[in-house]
């Protein structure tokens, strides 16, 4: 009877949207009270619709206006589906499992070096990795630390920004949703992170890409690795997008550690200096946007703007506001990483203190919506609400593609308090968590059917096999670029059930730091937002009768 029921196995939350997938042909849907055994909700299913990304033919059961905390099931026909709990604040301990996954993905440190350390490492404590000097065109480099941000150990500029960013962000935004401790433990993580991307910034101010290997399928441990590393290039994109991430955490730790803050101000003015005498720049402010010169394909226009509203929110300098008030119309203003910046952009534009033209604000609070709206139409037309085929499909990365859905929704929703994006956005968070036709937790660590084989070599070198916990996988892959997908996913799968939880499966199961950093932000949204709601519940009926 399992895998016909598909909820959210993290719970759900008082005063919050609150569905179910089903596969069946029933027509209503009670609530089962676990402890119990008594029904204490009764329901009708939707109709049903055949949902065309996963082949399944479903019906929803929306509980959304039960609010009595508890551990319960639904059950329909002859179905049932898992335990799970309502309750206040089920996100929260969910933050900490992603700090501890992307926390255990440090490279360079030496987890035995206090007892505090080795302690919340448990099997995973090591000896410090990869911290032998550099050498780079006769030169000895210090470029240890920061974190190993894909399957094995490389890492990587891009990837590390955008992590940190979904952290710095999600304190800025929703700061009341964590603890002090919590606080300190983010500050620290987006500090090492921060440290490394400083030495990955040499001194013309150009930030090389990453630091690589060229060989795959690593299986021992970071500190007895001794593959042959590269460096990357010094290229724009990294520029931009480091300009715009070191402003940001500039602002984040002024009045804190104003020395830091006046360090990272300096990463990004040299940063943007570099950019700013790139081939490319003279593209980005032209009126066509940005073309990369060497192959003429479209150049990292978002990163750009995202680059562009950093330094006018750390400065105030007007020759950065004059820019975003002649591009904002050619620029987007969508996306969280990845290959589309520009909801970062608008994050820091809208957040900033700066003084903002209101023609410029109404777009960007124009494009944010409509990017809403378009995502919501694909939610409603999709069995398990995601909002997958307004863009590319199940492509590589596609569950991070779903948080960034979630996260535009709750743009939006902030902006304009619509219920069909809060809705939107709960239907992109359950759907990684176990609503999705799978019925698996898509995060290492955090249920009985959750990801246990992850394409990654720190997990696969443990002697215990256990994954690293709060690593968001890569996810549905219609492509099964890798062989050993192609021999066990068949062909003509249905897109969104084109995954295996595998090892070797380096096209679905692969998880980065950037993938799960978004979780971090997402939850603290709900916790702010889900007091928000619990206070107007107490003049309503809390629970309905059978």
């Amino acid at each position: 009877m399992r895998k016909k029921i598909h909820i959210n196995h993290l719970g759900y939350m008082l005063g919050m949207p609150k569905t179910a997938v089903c596969i069946t042909n029933a027509k209503l849907f009670y609530l089962i009270n676990s402890d119990k055994g008594e029904s204490v909700y009764a329901g009708r299913l939707s109709h049903e619709s055949f949902d065309r990304e996963s082949g399944d033919t479903v019906r929803i059961a929306d509980f959304t206006d039960f609010n009595t905390p508890g551990r319960y099931y639904i059950r329909a026909g002859f179905r049932r589906s898992e335990i799970f709990e309502i309750s206040e604040q089920p996100y929260r301990s969910l933050r900490r499992t992603v700090l501890d996954g992307i926390y255990l993905n440090r490279c360079g440190f030496d987890y035995n070096s206090s007892p505090e350390s080795a302690a919340r490492a448990g099997s995973f404590a090591r000896s410090a990795c990869h911290n032998e000097p550099f050498e780079h065109n006769g030169r000895e480099l210090d470029l240890s630390g920061g974190w190993h941000t894909d399957s094995g150990y490389g890492r990587y500029v891009i990837p590390a920004c955008t992590a940190a960013a979904s952290m710095l962000y999600a304190i800025r935004l929703f700061g009341s949703s964590f603890t002090n401790a919590d606080i300190g433990l983010i500050t620290d993580e987006c500090r090492w992170g921060l440290d490394w991307l400083m030495k990955m910034q040499d001194s013309s101010g150009g930030v090389y890409e990453c630091i690589y290997s060229g060989t795959s399928g690593i299986m021992s441990s970071p500190d007895d690795d001794f593959s042959s590393y590269f460096l990357g290039a010094k290229t724009c994109r990294a520029a931009l997008v480091f300009t715009a991430v070191t402003a940001l955490a500039s602002k984040c730790f002024a009045g804190k550690d104003d020395a830091y803050s006046a360090k990272l101000r300096r990463a990004a003015e040299n940063s943007w200096i570099w950019a700013a005498q790139s081939e490319e720049y003279k593209h980005f402010i032209g009126k066509k946007g940005g073309t990369d010169p060497e192959n003429g394909t479209a150049a990292p226009e978002s990163e750009f703007m995202w680059a562009v509203c950093g330094m006018y929110s750390l400065t105030g300098d007007e020759f950065f506001s004059g820019i975003i008030n002649r591009k904002y119309i050619t620029s987007g203003f969508t996306g969280f990483g990845e290959s589309e910046f520009g909801g970062f952009a608008a994050l820091e534009y809208l957040l900033g203190d700066r003084k903002r033209e209101r023609d410029t604000e109404a777009v960007i609070r124009k494009r944010i919506t409509d990017r809403a709206d378009r995502l919501w139409i694909a939610d409603r037309g999709s069995g398990y609400s995601t909002a997958r085929s307004a863009d590319s499909g199940f492509e590589y990365g596609s569950n991070f593609h779903i948080l960034s859905d979630c996260m535009t929704f709750i743009l939006a929703y902030l902006l304009s308090g619509s219920q069909n994006y809060l809705m939107g956005a709960t239907d992109q968070f359950s759907y990684i968590f176990g609503r999705n036709p799978l019925g698996i937790s898509f995060m290492t660590g955090t249920s009985g059917d959750c990801c246990k084989s992850p394409c990654h070599s720190l997990s696969a070198s443990t002697e215990s096999g256990a994954a690293v916990p709060g690593m968001i996988v890569s996810g549905a892959n219609i492509s099964r670029s890798d062989d050993y997908s192609r021999w066990h996913i068949e062909s003509g799968c249905p897109p969104a059930k084109c995954y295996i939880d595998s090892p070797f499966s380096t096209s679905t199961n692969v998880p980065s730091i950037h993938f799960s950093a978004p979780v971090i932000f997402i939850s603290a949204f709900y916790d702010k937002v889900g007091r928000s709601a619990l206070s107007g519940l107490s003049s309503k009926q809390t629970s309905q009768p059978n």
